[in-house]
């Protein structure tokens, strides 16, 4: 492996970057007959406090590139992430490759989102008194091994056209899996993860629904594309009951109080999120004192099961995208929709 820089052809083959980063993937052949998938970062944001953009790069494994790289000059962080035993182009396997740039996008996409977790982790350790030590991302770089029964890409010209049919019914079919497996964290989720599940199903259902700005009172924000419905969404996955002492509800009073737009305040809880959902039914989802406390405000409380099926209602016509949203904008307390 060599500096990530070095050989007889080095050519971008995908790009992306996100919070002030920029990445570049690189396919660089070596004059062995050799070549390697490099990312190449960097970083024009200065920071006066705290982790250096540059600094996180060298942290995660990358390394300073002390030459002129052709892509980011003098400020080349690079990363050799995958090497060939030969030169693929005109014979990749596009499985291997594809897995490649598919990771390198995902990776793009989410690098600002790592630097910002680190910049906090970092805070908290320096007031804790603990000094923060790197993470490196980056293992050793992965081989790919080209085999007699990987097939090249040109055959793709040939294909018989019976075949061709079958492969577009089959990335069809994975793109509906795909997309209906999005909502099943809305069962079992917590975190991201159930927040991303819940945007899902808030765009399936009709509202264009973002992630708020870190920070602010809500986790997701919503509204219908002519702008007559808006929500504001706190979405929680606990493996029991949201009790009193819950910090959402606080939050929830908070973007009651702060609304400038008559949102609908919305609390998404993905209760009992260990518990399969034959054994849910007869539990207690909010107690008594949270459905007591909330009597006095606008506000509606669900449980990620509830979303769930309403996804599902839509999926079998048995309910509009309309009026799913008219009960999520109008009905307060405890929605229990299973009971609809």
């Amino acid at each position: 492996m060599n500096d990530g820089h070095s050989g007889i052809e080095n050519r971008e083959v995908n790009k992306g970057g996100s919070g002030g980063f920029q990445l570049i993937l690189a396919y660089l052949k070596q004059g062995t007959g050799q070549a390697e998938f490099v990312i190449h970062a960097t970083s024009n944001f200065s920071y006066h406090y705290g982790l250096h953009p540059l600094e996180f790069l060298a942290e995660i494994g990358f390394s300073h590139y002390l030459g002129e790289c052709p892509f980011y000059h003098d400020r080349c962080y690079y990363g050799v992430i995958a090497t060939l035993e030969r030169d693929i182009h005109g014979s990749e396997n596009f499985h291997q490759v594809q897995r490649i740039h598919d990771n390198f996008q995902k990776f793009a996409k989410r690098i600002g989102e790592l630097f910002e977790l680190r910049q906090q982790e970092g805070q908290i350790l320096r007031e804790i008194g603990i000094k923060q030590r790197g993470k490196s991302l980056f293992g050793p770089p992965v081989e790919i091994q080209i085999a007699e029964k990987d097939v090249p890409l040109w055959v793709e010209e040939v294909k018989f056209p019976q075949l061709r049919e079958l492969e577009r019914k089959k990335a069809t079919l994975q793109e509906e899996i795909d997309k209906l497996s999005a909502f099943l964290p809305l069962l079992y989720g917590t975190g991201d993860l159930l927040e991303e599940a819940v945007i899902k199903a808030l765009q399936f259902l009709g509202l264009n629904a973002e992630r708020a700005p870190k920070g602010f009172t809500a986790d997701i924000l919503a509204q219908t594309p002519n702008g007559s419905l808006s929500f504001g969404f706190e979405v929680t996955g606990i493996s029991g009951p949201i009790k009193k002492d819950s910090n959402k509800l606080t939050q929830l009073l908070e973007f009651e109080r702060v609304k400038e737009h008559g949102e609908k305040t919305v609390l998404v809880a993905n209760t009992y999120n260990k518990t399969p959902i034959s054994e849910r039914k007869n539990l207690e989802h909010f107690t008594p004192q949270v459905l007591d406390f909330f009597s006095r405000h606008p506000i509606l409380l669900m449980t990620g099961w509830d979303l769930y099926c309403m996804v599902q209602d839509v999926l079998d016509d048995s309910r509009s995208r309309e009026e799913n949203l008219e009960m999520l904008f109008t009905k307060t307390g405890r929605l229990d929709y299973d009971e609809k």
